[in-house]
């Protein structure tokens, strides 16, 4: 059964959509309009249908909500680079919720992370409000006693160095089996971050849970990990205490060039 519909009216047969598809699931045909390749696998990465400039194809294995339209202008370089410089791995937060919708729109950027053949295995768990974030923590206490003593030395005063005071937290999984979860999550995981930078956020990557999801029943359970799933990283979120004033200096770039 055909995945694709050409409205004949509007395409302009310049083979665009031919080009980009990644799965060369597309040829054009002695009419010179795109159709698809018997026995080639589409992996539903939507190029064909965004590169169109006259929208005149669609695809019936696409979810369907709209394209949202590209940009069409980005950032200068220098603007990016600036950005991406500033950013710090923040771990004294404010004591300030994360609103919903802040964390909803946070979501909607990492869901659309590139993912390995687009298979776009992802399922996100959202922890929000420091109470949950804490008792979460102390969950992981169970872990840390053998694997992090001083997470629990820390803890013994009051400081949580496990989840760091967070109001929200945000964890990245994929299906156990997949090969490419680590790989699919770190990249999720980078999108979303970079975006709540944009949003006055900040945001620290949760090693010591990622470890003890990892190691712990209790702590998959403790965030109803589905069956078959595992962790691959997550955030911690939640406005800066602090507001950093000079980009730290880092090692030399160690690179070969062939």
């Amino acid at each position: 059964m055909s995945q694709i519909t050409v409205d004949k009216t509007l395409c302009l047969k310049d083979g665009l959509c031919v080009d980009v598809c990644s799965s060369r699931a597309l040829i054009l045909g002695v009419d010179g309009f795109p159709e698809e390749v018997a026995g080639r696998t589409c992996n539903l990465c939507g190029h064909c249908t965004t590169v169109c400039v006259c929208e005149a194809l669609a695809h019936t294995g696409l979810p369907p909500e709209p394209s949202a339209p590209a940009a069409r202008e980005l950032p200068a370089p220098a603007l990016i680079d600036g950005f991406l410089l500033s950013r710090r791995s923040v771990r004294e937060f404010k004591d300030q919720p994360v609103a919903r919708e802040t964390l909803e729109s946070l979501l909607d950027v990492a869901r659309h992370a590139p993912t390995a053949s687009n298979t776009q295995k992802l399922h996100w768990i959202v922890v929000d409000g420091a109470e949950k974030v804490r008792a979460l923590s102390a969950v992981t206490m169970d872990w840390a006693r053998q694997a992090a003593p001083q997470a629990v030395e820390f803890w013994q005063t009051g400081y949580d160095l496990i989840l760091r005071g967070a109001p929200a937290v945000v964890v990245a999984s994929a299906p156990a089996d997949y090969i490419w979860g680590a790989q699919d999550c770190a990249i999720a995981l980078t999108f979303l971050e970079l975006a709540a930078e944009a949003r006055g956020l900040g945001a620290c990557w949760t090693g010591y849970l990622t470890r003890a999801a990892a190691a712990d029943a209790r702590v998959r359970r403790a965030l109803s990990l589905p069956e078959g799933y595992v962790v691959n990283g997550g955030l911690m979120l939640g406005r800066p205490k602090y507001k950093y004033q000079r980009v730290p200096p880092r090692k030399p770039l160690s690179a070969q060039w062939i």
